[in-house]
């Protein structure tokens, strides 16, 4: 039942994601993460910034058991919580307006 929610979910948000803007991706290592911005500098050193929004998510080891503590005591989970500078990570993100928004955020 839990897979066929989480897939129901996927499909929601990436069916709003493409009414948003064409998805686009981004890789490289983390320059800077506040609570909702994080920015990267990619290998050909391009740096962007990416803001979070209601839909992003975050895929890194220990995400999922961190964000149900969080959320067991009332704590609303931030970008800060699961990555760090000088990580390397993969963002898969659409852009409104000449903002980046992260639709996935991948930690390697």
């Amino acid at each position: 039942m839990r897979k066929v929610t989480l897939i129901a979910i996927a499909l929601l948000a990436v069916s709003t994601f493409a009414l948003a803007g064409e998805a686009q991706v981004a890789k490289g290592k983390v320059q800077a993460v506040s609570s909702n911005t994080v920015t990267v500098e990619g290998d050909n050193g391009e740096v962007w910034t990416f803001e979070v929004s209601d839909q992003t998510r975050v895929v890194a080891e220990g995400a999922a058991h961190k964000s149900e503590k969080l959320a067991a005591v009332g704590q609303k989970t931030t970008m800060d919580e699961f990555v760090r500078e000088n990580q390397y990570v993969t963002i898969q993100y659409w852009e409104d307006g000449g903002t980046r928004y992260i639709q996935k955020l991948r930690v390697h």
